[in-house]
Parts: structure tokens; sequence; C-alpha cells
């Protein structure tokens, strides 16, 4: 499935096009993560950076997406099982460095939530920038 730019798709509508579960904020499939969910609520500065939570599966998820090289379709929660299609992107950089999270910590307000700060990159077409 093709998604066009801007608009809005169901979380089904998504797993039914990528696979992965309705509720991942990384939704995966055969080990490899096919697309990210983001809140602005838990993740202000989405969708160039990204905030993992430190639940077990959170973290693993999160160190699966930083080890991925490729990119994938990234979606906006704008209400209610309302999901804004913002682009293509991948991890250009993470970081799990203390001084970091707590900066972000206090970006955010997720003080001790916060396990590993996922910098991401968009791609267009073909090319690639950092977003920053």
């Amino acid at each position: 499935m093709n998604f066009e730019l801007h608009h809005l798709y169901t979380r089904r509508e998504i797993a039914d096009a990528l696979g992965g579960g309705v509720q991942d904020y990384l939704p995966h499939r055969d080990g490899r993560v096919v697309c990210a969910c983001l809140s602005a609520e838990l993740n202000p500065d989405a969708p160039d950076v990204i905030l993992a939570g430190t639940g077990r599966d959170i973290v693993r998820w999160g160190k699966a997406f930083a080890e991925q090289r490729d990119f994938v379709p990234v979606f906006m929660k704008r209400a209610t099982n309302a999901w804004q299609y913002v682009g293509r992107y991948r991890v250009a950089q993470s970081t799990e460095e203390p001084n970091e999270i707590s900066r972000w910590e206090a970006v955010s307000g997720r003080k001790g939530d916060i396990a590993i700060v996922l910098y991401l990159e968009v791609e267009n077409d073909g090319r690639t920038s950092v977003a920053s």
C-alpha cells in the first residue's frame, strides 16, 4: 500500500497494510520494525525524535529500529484512531547516554520513563536529510 502524505489512517488499516500490532509504537513483523506510530504527547519532537520508554519490549523494538537501515512509514496520532502519515524515516543516531536522556526528560516531562533517544532522518525523493 502506498500511503498518501498527510492522509489519516486507522491503526487497523496500517496493520493490514504493513503487519505488526495495532497498539505497538513500533509495529513489527518477522523481527523488523515496519512503521512508527507516535504521539506528540509522549514524543514532543516527533517525528524527528522518538523517546523510547523503559518497558522491556519498548526498549527491544527501539534498539531493533536503531539497527535497521531501511526507511519505514511514520504516522502521528491526531485523534482517537486517526493517524496521519508524515513520511518515511529511519534512525540516523540513537543514544542511551544519561545526560542526553535527562535533557529529553526535561523537554518531555517524562522523568524516569525514557531509555533510548532515537534521532530520525527523513527520506526525500531518494535523498536523505537529517530531520532536526
